[in-house]
């Protein structure tokens, strides 16, 4: 009986570590991806500023580079605030991330915001 009991638990444990570890493959990369955007948006603003972008010139980039991390971002998850002495970003977005038995969503709201000096 001790070694039927043994070898449960040690399924159990292995069973455990395999749920982690699926977990951990199915949320870091949009950990990963969210900090990418966030990262962009940050370097991105003052440039943004310097150059009198335009709200729609702005909001394109910022789609584009979400289409490119895979992030499932909309113009509705976008404000922007774009004058000739400011430039603000608000981004709010959720991301399912579906783990079989359960569908986990992570809510992401990168920002930044530059002024002229």
């Amino acid at each position: 009986m001790e070694s039927g009991e043994g070898r449960f638990k040690a399924f159990l444990s292995l069973a455990f570590i395999a749920a982690v570890i699926f977990a951990a493959i199915k949320i870091i990369p949009v950990y990963v991806s969210a900090y990418q955007l966030q990262d962009y948006i940050r370097s991105q603003t003052p440039f943004w500023l310097t150059q009198h972008a335009t709200a729609e010139s702005i909001q394109k980039n910022i789609l584009a580079k979400a289409q490119d991390l895979n992030l499932p971002l909309s113009a509705d998850n976008l404000t922007l605030e774009v004058s000739g002495v400011k430039v603000s970003v608000n981004i709010d977005y959720t991301v399912p991330v579906n783990l079989v038995v359960y569908t986990l969503p992570l809510h992401f709201t990168p920002s930044s915001e530059n002024r002229s000096i």
